[in-house]
């Protein structure tokens, strides 16, 4: 698994996330509540947890579909 940060966003979204290892998209989008957080990866990388994390910008919002 590699870890990566959500920089940006909602306070209530837990930014330390992980995706399978070597799967590592230009964008991503997260369900929170009613809505689809999305985020675009950087070349950032930040400390998390004792290792590096590749840093996604928060990029909008959308609502989910009912």
């Amino acid at each position: 698994m590699t870890t990566i940060l959500l920089a940006g966003g909602p306070a209530s979204l837990d930014p330390v996330r992980t995706l399978p290892e070597g799967h590592l998209p230009d964008r991503l989008s997260v369900d929170h509540g009613r809505w689809h957080e999305h985020f675009e990866r950087t070349d950032g990388r930040d400390v998390v947890r004792g290792g590096m994390a590749r840093v996604f910008r928060w990029i909008y919002r959308t609502a989910i579909a009912e």
